[in-house]
């Protein structure tokens, strides 16, 4: 193949071919031409000042060269192309870059450095292991028309977007074929560095969901080039965790996994090194045993939702399995597991660890995961072969949740899932794809707790206690403190809380008004005042706790509503944003059962207040939604009928 050769010197822009004549080679900005000055028969070459003066008179940054008279271009795939030292001009006023464009053509720009992409191939993962405690990474990188002179590693977490870039590089190159070079990178990551960058707020009780993207930067020595980020692909030829000590007591994992583009990404952990040795210890030992042991869970620092209140039926009300509930050990909630401590295990710790290896139930309120205290293929193999329920945090209302707990998106997440209604079971059969006969009605084991000892009495012993308790607005928790202030949300909620109107009638009628953020909007607390409502912090009391001792209810779409209907209790629905496309398709699929009036005002609302503290009884038309819709059982016994399905299954 043709050797052709492009430099610059004493900043002019050569062009030597062995052969080829490159007539009429010129280089071209719309209609206006510089031609080369031809040094040779085979040799052209342009100065800086010649192409500032084709650049004079137009704002453009790319420039084409042609030879013959049609207008030819120089095709790079056609030669065996090399480089010199530099491919780039330049002069008191622009900066002009010679390469080879995508479609491999020789070109030139101005002041706009040229793509990397047009440098790039392929690029393969080699190995990922430790080497001296550091997280060792080789990448095999194929470049084309030059070798490169460097390749940062980029690690991004996708959720909160820090990056960790990785500039120490051993590159080693090799010319394959001609134009085509093999670029072999290491890169080496401390595991303190790459914690305290990507996830600089670890905790290391919660379940961690950062998942970390793994991208690469190219340089070629001939000059710049753009910092475009190059996706790795996941590989199946080295293992899928990665383990390195990262302190005396703690170690730190990286779980590599497969997106659903094929491409490289990692969940992280740290582990204490007790709970790390037991868990290699059982990779070798455990077997996974035929046992009446249940693991319940819902988010790992929580004990008030479904999980809870089933365990505490299978500590007091059965002795054919033996439950445990898995807790961190910081959790506000350990209080209420005080009288079953030896059924409660910490998460993270050596012994939540064995019990995935031998347990034969799992019951979650929310996905099976977050059973798990790090991801591994083994821990996730134990989980799924559990036999699992879902308990559900909430009715399932309007919102199709098929991506997050759907059969088809996780095939894997649970075997049963229990229900409030036959509406409900409908929803999940045609939403969510579960097989009718995995559906099973039930209620949900809160309803016990919230129905006990509840009559017509008790429930206007509260009727001068009104609860506020509205849901959150996708992306609206991301917002600064005074974008928030600016968001119809926080405007409207402010206006009602600090209404004379609404200030008047808790002063006349001895009310009492509490206020509950969503957990997802609660660092908003601090902005909202009232000299009459109580703004409350959440973990003060849970939210089963507040329904149970509130007479009234005032939300948007919150599912908290159809647990509020289900003890009789007015529900009043402030939906003043109800346009919103989001809210506007659940809530043409939700009219039917909402159990309580819809308000779009606040001088709408403020009336019905007024009334329902005088008779917070639920209507019969609502009363007869909630029976119909919601939750046909009026009694304290859904734990007894989960209970069945966990003995069947």
């Amino acid at each position: 193949m043709e050797k052709l050769t492009l430099y610059i010197e004493q900043n002019e822009f050569i062009i030597h071919t062995e052969k080829t004549d490159l007539s009429n080679l010129r280089v071209c900005l719309g209609d206006q031409s510089k031609f080369f000055k031809k040094l040779t028969a085979t040799t052209w070459s342009i100065s800086a000042e010649q192409l500032l003066l084709l650049c004079a008179k137009e704002n453009r940054t790319r420039l084409f060269i042609y030879y013959t008279d049609n207008r030819q271009e120089i095709d790079g795939t056609k030669f065996d192309v090399e480089f010199g030292q530099s491919l780039t001009l330049t002069n008191d006023k622009s900066i002009f870059y010679a390469y080879i464009s995508l479609n491999n053509k020789i070109r030139m720009s101005i002041n706009q450095k040229p793509s990397a992409r047009s440098y790039y191939l392929s690029n393969e993962p080699v190995t990922i292991n430790t080497v001296n405690n550091n997280i060792e990474f080789t990448l095999s990188i194929q470049s084309k028309f030059a070798p490169l002179l460097k390749a940062n590693l980029l690690l991004l977490n996708r959720q909160e977007g820090h990056t960790l870039e990785i500039i120490d590089t051993q590159i080693d190159s090799v010319r394959i074929q001609p134009n085509v070079y093999q670029n072999n990178c290491v890169f080496h990551i401390s595991p303190e560095l790459f914690f305290e960058t990507l996830r600089p707020s670890f905790n290391y009780n919660e379940f961690d969901t950062t998942l970390v993207d793994f991208y690469f930067t190219i340089q070629i020595r001939q000059g710049s080039t753009t910092k475009y980020k190059f996706r790795i692909p996941f590989s199946e030829t080295f293992g899928t965790e990665v383990w390195c000590s990262y302190s005396d007591e703690k170690m730190a994992s990286l779980f590599l996994y497969q997106t659903i583009n094929g491409n490289l990404s990692t969940r992280i952990a740290l582990l204490s090194n007790e709970s790390y040795c037991e868990y290699q210890s059982l990779l070798n030992t455990a077997e996974m045993k035929d046992n009446n042991i249940v693991l319940v869970c819902e988010y790992p620092y929580k004990a008030q939702d479904n999980g809870f209140y089933f365990f505490r039926y299978l500590m007091t009300k059965q002795n054919k399995f033996v439950p445990y509930y898995i807790i961190t050990d910081d959790s506000k909630d350990l209080k209420k597991l005080k009288p079953y401590m030896d059924h409660v295990v910490i998460f993270k710790s050596k012994e939540h660890i064995r019990l995935l290896f031998e347990a034969t139930y799992l019951m979650h309120t929310h996905a099976s995961n977050y059973v798990l205290p790090f991801f591994s293929k083994e821990l996730e193999a134990k989980k799924n072969a559990m036999k699992k329920i879902f308990l559900q945090h909430g009715i399932t209302a309007a919102k199709n949740m098929e991506p997050f707990y759907g059969r088809k998106t996780n095939p894997k997440l649970t075997d049963k899932i229990v229900v409030s209604s036959q509406r409900e079971l409908r929803q999940i059969h045609e939403q969510l794809y579960y097989p009718p006969e995995d559906i099973k009605i039930t209620g949900l084991a809160r309803f016990d707790d919230l129905l006990k000892k509840t009559n017509l009495i008790k429930n206007r012993l509260f009727k001068r206690k009104i609860l506020i308790m509205p849901s959150w607005r996708k992306d609206q928790d991301k917002l600064t403190s005074e974008e928030f202030q600016q968001t119809t949300f926080f405007g409207y909620y402010s206006d009602l809380i600090s209404d004379p109107a609404l200030e008047k009638l808790v002063k006349e009628n001895g009310l009492t008004i509490n206020f509950y953020l969503h957990n997802n909007f609660q660092k908003y607390k601090d902005l909202f005042h009232s000299n009459f409502v109580n703004i409350l912090n959440a973990g003060d009391q849970t939210v089963h706790h507040l329904l149970k001792k509130h007479g009234v209810l005032i939300t948007d779409y919150s599912s908290v509503g159809l647990d509020f209907a289900i003890q009789r209790r007015k529900v009043l629905y402030f939906q003043f944003d109800n346009d919103q496309k989001e809210i506007k398709e659940n809530l043409e699929s939700s009219h039917l059962f909402l159990p309580g009036p819809i308000f779009a005002t606040k001088e709408q609302l403020l009336p019905a207040i007024q009334k329902a503290t005088e008779d917070n009884r639920l209507e019969t038309a609502y009363v007869n939604i909630v029976k119909t819709q919601l939750y046909p059982y009026y009694d304290s016994n859904a734990c007894q009928r989960i209970f069945q399905v966990l003995e069947e299954l």
